[in-house]
């Protein structure tokens, strides 16, 4: 990770200081020298942000050239640590490095709290963070998932009151999650964005339960259960809605990306001429051309797995993901391009037709265009 990141400089190379410990960097993230450099280090700990392990995970298996050993096992790492592990491949990553334990944590830079998740079972596997009896009696006071409006993109309010609901634990239903912050003193918690106060002011609320109360606006929807287990749904702004339906991204991604042959799933909704909402679009990396036999194989899956609004209506494959340098998914890119054929260069386009995706072109552009074409 770069350390102009606060991942790798604060979680990263500041605790380690701190600890006395020893921390290893390496020049720049590679699949095919990264398990080499912890092997050389001995490192016992390993950090992961974003698509890391999903890529770690895509990488062809390890093997020493002399005695045929596995190398994916040979390693002294006992913990993963990071942010941005996907449930559908928790396990799998685990499982493949031989990796006791994920500490996965739920946080930002400019954030005034957090979450966090130790885990060495499945009790709390693909949660952001966990909580026992106290501690949800504690964070209670301090933070609230409230529910909000997908079609406004922003905070419901009750028409009665004028202030937000917050949403119970034993509802399975995700919204944003809100920091209190002193009113009377916001940058005492929150500093803001530097010499941008519009951006500042977008990440305050207040009068959100009681008059003159402030809170900071984590820009997530989460979900949690009676359990206290802590789930990210997707970033505002990603969620999009087709067919009077609020989709999530991240829920269509972890559906698509349980196909062995998918190494990578960006998802996004595209707006499409003479239809409402925005439609369903999953950029993919594959490992293999694809064909037939899988275009079906996926529809059945996406089918299977989500609801029949959330199934995404076209397929985009890419030769590799656009990501930040901290291996975060890049959609803005893919959302503006849509579905244009004349604008997604030298990636294939497919739709779907009845039980299997096809090939999407220009004369299929045209009808769609045209209005000829209703989905």
């Amino acid at each position: 990770m770069p350390l102009y990141h606060s991942s790798a400089a604060i979680l990263g190379f500041c605790m380690v200081v701190d600890q006395g410990a020893t921390y290893s960097l390496g020049r720049k993230f590679s699949t095919k020298t990264f398990w080499d450099d912890i092997r050389a280090s001995n490192a016992t700990v390993m950090q992961y942000v974003g698509e890391t392990c999903r890529y770690l995970l895509a990488a062809p298996p390890q093997f020493d050239p002399v005695t045929g050993e596995n190398l994916d096992r040979k390693n002294k790492v006992r913990a993963a640590f990071g942010n941005g592990l996907r449930p559908e491949i928790w396990d799998r990553f685990k499982e493949r490095f031989d990796i006791e334990a994920i500490g996965e944590f739920y946080s930002a830079t400019e954030g005034v709290s957090g979450a966090w998740n130790f885990s060495r079972n499945n009790f709390s596997k693909g949660a952001i963070g966990r909580l026992g009896f106290f501690g949800r009696s504690l964070v209670a006071k301090s933070s609230a998932i409230i529910k909000f409006d997908m079609a406004n993109e922003k905070p419901y309010r009750d028409p009665k009151t004028g202030f937000c609901i917050r949403i119970p634990p034993s509802s399975s239903e995700a919204g944003e999650m809100l920091y209190l912050i002193d009113s009377a003193n916001i940058e005492k918690s929150f500093q803001g964005y530097f010499q941008n106060q519009g951006s500042t002011e977008s990440k305050v609320i207040r009068d959100v339960f009681v008059k003159g109360d402030a809170y900071f606006r984590s820009g997530d929807l989460i979900s949690h259960d009676a359990e206290g287990r802590v789930y990210f749904s997707d970033r505002i702004g990603d969620t999009y809605r087709w067919k009077s339906e609020n989709v999530s991204t991240a829920e269509v991604s972890e559906a698509l990306s349980s196909h062995p042959a998918i190494h990578e799933a960006n998802v996004y909704g595209v707006q499409l001429p003479h239809h409402d909402g925005r439609a369903g679009c999953a950029a993919l990396v594959l490992a293999n051309e694809p064909n037939e036999k899988f275009l079906k194989e996926l529809a059945t899956l996406a089918r299977g797995k989500l609801p029949r609004y959330a199934v995404p209506l076209f397929l985009r494959r890419r030769k590799e993901m656009q990501v930040t340098g901290t291996n975060k998914q890049q959609k803005h890119s893919l959302r503006e391009e849509g579905v244009d054929v004349g604008r997604c260069g030298d990636d294939e386009l497919f739709w779907l037709k009845g039980d299997t995706y096809v090939k999407f072109g220009k004369r299929e552009w045209d009808e769609l265009n045209g209005g000829s074409v209703k989905l």
